[in-house]
Formats: structure tokens, sequence, C-alpha cells
């Protein structure tokens, strides 16, 4: 008997999700709330939550600034080997998924220059000499704001992101519970216009990493949303800090009740935006 072939990994069209130009607006909408299956759900559909909650609240957010840059004596460059003070450096712990040659261009997009420079601290060591945790966490929330609002819209954003990165459906459900619980539950970065492009792009990159054994080359998922590489690494850093690593979802139904409270908070926003701000609640007294 001839042995088999040799293996051919980026030849395998099972390693790969199929490339297809999406449209969000085409996708099914959301079902109920009593009726939704995260383990059944288009990707497209999970898409349309995303982007549906997160527009949602960054438009009942409005704009917030970025806090100033804090800078001290001892704040490292990046370049500097600092006493007292440790720069964590990320490595790699697998080969990513290989791509056909065919499959690897993408086209150029660039998000807006971002507020904070590559100099800035991300984390410092624990211990005599380390900066207090709300300084850290500020420095952290730095990272995600624009200098001023992209001209690509989160939806047209997003599309582009699943034409060329393609994830599945518990990938964006994921990065939109993280989402939610850095803007409105841990309240450690605002979800403003000016935030939610690179929130969207490093939730989605930590949650890839962290749910599933496919990943996208770095330098890849970097081009497709338009930041360079090193700056997608401490986006991602930052995420996984500020969430205290608590990224899995092995409880059974966490990412199902996480889902239902994304979509809780979106119609939440679009109610109160809605609502003028002379509105005053009156409840009327019952008669006796």
């Amino acid at each position: 008997m001839n042995p088999p072939s040799a293996p051919n990994p980026a030849g395998d069209a099972g390693v790969l999700p199929a490339f297809d130009s999406l449209s969000i607006r085409d996708a099914p909408s959301p079902p109920a709330e009593e009726e939704l299956d995260v383990t059944n759900m288009s990707r497209e559909t999970a898409m349309k939550i995303l982007v549906r909650s997160v527009l949602a609240l960054a438009n009942a957010t409005g704009e917030i600034p970025a806090t100033p840059p804090i800078s001290r004596p001892h704040t490292p460059s990046g370049k500097e080997n600092v006493p007292g003070i440790r720069l964590h450096k990320r490595t790699v712990s697998r080969p990513a998924t290989p791509i056909p040659a065919e499959r690897a261009q993408t086209s150029k997009t660039d998000l807006e220059q971002p507020e904070a420079h590559h100099d800035e601290p991300i984390i410092t060591d624990i211990g005599a000499g380390a900066e207090p945790e709300y300084v850290q966490r500020a420095n952290m929330a730095r990272k995600f704001f624009s200098k001023s609002v992209p001209k690509v819209s989160l939806e047209e954003y997003c599309n582009r992101i699943q034409q060329y990165c393609p994830l599945s459906a518990g990938v964006w459900l994921a990065a939109g519970s993280y989402i939610l619980r850095l803007s409105l539950v841990e309240k450690s970065v605002p979800l403003t216009h000016r935030t939610m492009h690179r929130l969207v792009l490093a939730s989605l990159t930590t949650a890839m990493k962290t749910l599933e054994d496919h990943r996208w080359p770095q330098k890849r998922l970097a081009a497709v949303g338009g930041v360079d590489d090193v700056a997608l690494s401490r986006l991602e850093l930052c995420i996984e800090f500020l969430l205290s690593f608590d990224l899995q979802f092995l409880a059974e139904n966490r990412l199902q009740d996480a889902t239902v409270a994304l979509q809780k908070a979106g119609q939440a926003a679009v109610m109160t935006a809605k609502l003028p701000s002379s509105f005053k609640l009156s409840i009327p007294r019952s008669r006796s």
C-alpha cells in the first residue's frame, strides 16, 4: 500500500472559514430573548447583535475625552530598561493557521491616529515603585482612544474584519460581552465613537485566541483592522488585564446570559437616547 501524501494544512478547505463579502444589513435579525440560541446562531446575526448594541451604547454615552497622559520620571519609553518597571512582552504560543497565497492579500485601511503614544506605559510591576492601580487603568484606557472619530463606520469595519478574517458567532458574541463588561460593568473604558473601533478589534482578537483553536496571524488582523501589530498586541493585553483574565465561558449558559445582557443594554441605550432631556417621569397618584 502506498503511504498517504504529505499533509498540506494551507490546502485543507476545513482549516479556514469561507471568505465571503458579508453584509450585516442582510443578516437575519436577532430573535427575541426567549428564542435566543447562541449555539445555533449564524455569525452574521451575532455580528448584528454586537454592532447594534455597541452603536446604541456609544450614541448614549456621547463624547468623553481621554485622560491626559501620565508622565513621571520613571515612565518607560518602550526602549529603556528602567529598574522597578517590568515591560510585558507577548510571545507566540503556537503557529497561526496557514493561509493560502491567493487569500493572503487584503485591501488597506487605517484607523485614526491613537490618542496614546507608543511610549506610554501599559502595566507596571507590583510592589515598591509600582504605579497605583487607578493610574495603570487610566493608562490602559487611553490606548483605545482615537484622536478623532474614524471615518469608517462600525458596520463597514465589522464587515471588513469578517470578510478578510472570518470569525465564528461565538467569537463575536464573546467580544460583545467583553465590551459590555469594560464599558458598563467595570467602567474601565468609555464606549464612544472614538473608542469603539479599537475595542471591537481588540475584543475580537482576544476572544478568538481564548475560545478557538483556529487563529489568524497577528499581523493580518492588525492590517485588516487598520493598526500596527504592536498596537494590537498592547490593546489585547489591556483587554486581558482590565478583565482580570476572566475570559472563558466555562459555566453553562454564561455566553447566552452575556448575549441577553448585551441586547438589553443596547435596547435601554436606544430608549434613553430617544427621550428628551426635559422628560420627567411622573407617576399619577391612585385615587382612593
